[in-house]
C-alpha cells in the first residue's frame, strides 16, 4: 500500500481501461516479487541488505521518482479522462506492474528489509511455510490492486478532467517528495 509509482499507475490505468486492470498490474508486480523471493531463497540476503545496495537503490530510485513526478507535472495539462483511441496491449498492464514495482525504491527497500525478514521466518517452516507466506502476500496484492482499479473505474464518470488533473498533480508532488526523501538517505 506504499503510495508510489505502482499505485499511481493503477489509478491512472483504471480510469482509462477496465475495472479489472488491477489484476493484470498485480500479476506484473507479483512477477518481480517472485524474483526477490527466489533471490532470498538462493542466498542473496547479504547483497540485498548491504549498505551499498541500499544506498544505490535509494539514490537511483529517488531520482527516478522525482523524474516521474516532473514528467507528470509537465504533461498534466494535456491529460484527460476521455479516451480518444483505445490502446490494445495485452501485456501493457503486466509490464507496467513489473516496471513500476522495480522503479520504486520503497518496493526494493521493503523487500530487502521487512520482506526478507518475513521470508526467512517463513523458511523456518520449510518450503510449505514459504509457499503459504508468498501466496498469502500475493492474494493481498491482487485484492488491493483489483479493489483500487475497480473503485477508480466505477468513479471515473463522477470525476471531471480538472479534478483528475488535480489528483495527478497531488500524486506527482507526492512522488517527488518521496524521491527527495529517498535521495537524502533518511530512509537508511
Amino acid at each position: 500500500m506504499i503510495p508510489g509509482p505502482l499505485f499511481l499507475f493503477t489509478v491512472s490505468q483504471s480510469l482509462k481501461k477496465d475495472a479489472a486492470v488491477g489484476l493484470r498490474i498485480a500479476i506484473g508486480h507479483i512477477i518481480i516479487e517472485a524474483v526477490f523471493v527466489i533471490l532470498i531463497f538462493l542466498g542473496f540476503k547479504s547483497f540485498l541488505t548491504s549498505e551499498i545496495f541500499m544506498r544505490v537503490v535509494s539514490g537511483l530510485g529517488g531520482i527516478a521518482l522525482v523524474g516521474m513526478g516532473l514528467i507528470l507535472l509537465r504533461g498534466v495539462t494535456r491529460m484527460s479522462l476521455t479516451v480518444k483511441h483505445k490502446i490494445n496491449s495485452r501485456y501493457g498492464a503486466i509490464a507496467g506492474g513489473a516496471f513500476f514495482s522495480i522503479a520504486s525504491p520503497g518496493f526494493l527497500i521493503w523487500w530487502s528489509t521487512i520482506g526478507l525478514s518475513v521470508i526467512l521466518k517463513a523458511l523456518l517452516f520449510g518450503l510449505m511455510g514459504l509457499a503459504m507466506v508468498a501466496v498469502g502476500h500475493w492474494i493481498a496484492d491482487i485484492g488491493w490492486h483489483w479493489f483500487v482499479s475497480y473503485f477508480m473505474h466505477q468513479k471515473r464518470y463522477s470525476l471531471s478532467d480538472e479534478l483528475y488533473r488535480g489528483i495527478v498533480r497531488l500524486l506527482a508532488v507526492g512522488l517527488m517528495a518521496m524521491g527527495v526523501y529517498f535521495c537524502t538517505g533518511v530512509s537508511i
